[in-house]
């Protein structure tokens, strides 16, 4: 009998990612249950493969903690004075790019607007489950980065994915 890998609260992820792309996630998500897929995927392109080559070394490899990713929705209609993490997802792994791109035969774990116009400029994709919109926003001036001693500036808006303190949250989020 295995046992499911546990969240680390040893650090966690803060990336931005599209709106639209958050939102066509949660559409992905259905499509994949539809498929009778028990544990739906949504993956997202980076360049930033150091962050989540790092990310997985510190939790003991793709095997080991699962790792909770909050999420700053980017390029939304909205945008609020002080920026927030809104979403909030669970990483499960990274993959390699085929030639940029996300492998063919399981395109359906991308969100559609990211396939529309989608350019093979990525190096890898970052794969997380459980996606879901936060009820209470967590502003990122609560998060400080990975071995670093204050947090980030109020009006700060990650540009790229960070490894980050795991935050002091008032109600667990998963």
């Amino acid at each position: 009998m295995t046992t499911a890998p546990k969240i680390t609260h040893a650090f966690a992820i803060l990336a931005p990612v599209p709106e639209e792309h958050l939102l066509s996630g949660l559409e992905s998500i259905q499509v994949q249950e539809a498929k009778g897929i028990e544990e739906p995927i949504v993956a997202f392109g980076s360049t930033a493969f150091n962050i989540f080559r790092k990310a997985d070394e510190l939790r003991g490899g793709h095997g080991g903690s699962l790792v909770e990713v909050f999420l700053y929705a980017s390029h939304a209609e909205e945008q609020p004075l002080t920026p927030k993490a809104t979403w909030h997802a669970i990483y499960v792994k990274h993959i390699e790019a085929r030639n940029g791109r996300y492998p063919k035969e399981r395109s359906y774990e991308r969100p559609e607007t990211a396939l529309n116009g989608d350019k093979p400029v990525w190096a890898i994709f970052w794969q997380v489950q459980s996606l879901k919109k936060l009820n209470v926003p967590i502003p990122i001036k609560q998060f400080h980065g990975l071995d670093k001693r204050s947090p980030y500036q109020a009006r700060f808006i990650p540009e790229g994915p960070l490894l980050v303190q795991y935050p002091q949250l008032p109600g667990s989020v998963s």
